[in-house]
């Protein structure tokens, strides 16, 4: 599996951010959370040492709280 870059990470993240700051930095519930996290920690993409999608780069228990997030394979 390839990691994404540097630049793709920060282009990530920058957009996430983004995104969830101009929807007014709205969080789902701590139920949905736990749910989004459990999908992440069993996802073949997820890398444990870094708690960060190998696909998009972002910090999953950041990015999973976030309403206006979604998993970059769709599984939640």
């Amino acid at each position: 599996m390839t990691k994404p870059s540097f630049v793709e990470k920060a282009k990530s993240i920058i957009k996430e951010t983004a995104k969830h700051m101009s929807s007014g930095a709205r969080n789902v519930s701590e139920e949905e959370f736990i749910k989004r996290a459990e999908i992440c920690d069993s996802c073949v993409h997820f890398i444990h040492k870094t708690t960060t999608c190998g696909i998009c780069g972002c910090w999953m228990h950041v990015k999973a709280k976030w309403k206006t997030s979604q998993c970059p394979k769709e599984k939640w």
